[in-house]
């Protein structure tokens, strides 16, 4: 896989680990929604380093990550993100009400 390429694929999976939208990554970076469409969509259109910089920081990522072929695994293609929203609420739940009992029975005791 070529650089622009690996690029492109960790640039999709890295905004939608950070649960954001094109349209919020734009905002987040000051860049132009089309521009950032355009990146995930084609790996012709490649940014300068300066705004990889700014794309990197707004995901909490190291500007290197986006260039590394282990981060970017084909999956993300089929990213579920009901799936992903599911899980994390099922988990939290299960969390938010093991910590209530045990907070209910400390009140009993």
């Amino acid at each position: 896989m070529g650089l622009r390429e690996t690029f492109r694929q960790n640039l999709i999976y890295y905004r939608k680990q950070a649960g954001l939208t094109q349209e919020q990554l734009s905002e987040k970076c000051d860049l132009n929604i089309n521009y950032i469409a355009s990146m995930e969509c084609s790996s012709s259109r490649f940014p300068k380093p300066e705004t990889i910089d700014v794309i990197a920081s707004t995901l909490n990522i190291r500007s290197s990550d986006l260039f590394v072929e282990k981060g970017c695994p084909k999956t993300t293609i089929t990213f579920d993100s009901e799936k992903f929203s599911k899980e994390i609420i099922d988990d939290f739940s299960k969390k938010f009400l093991k910590e209530m009992k045990d907070f209910f029975r400390e009140q009993m005791h």
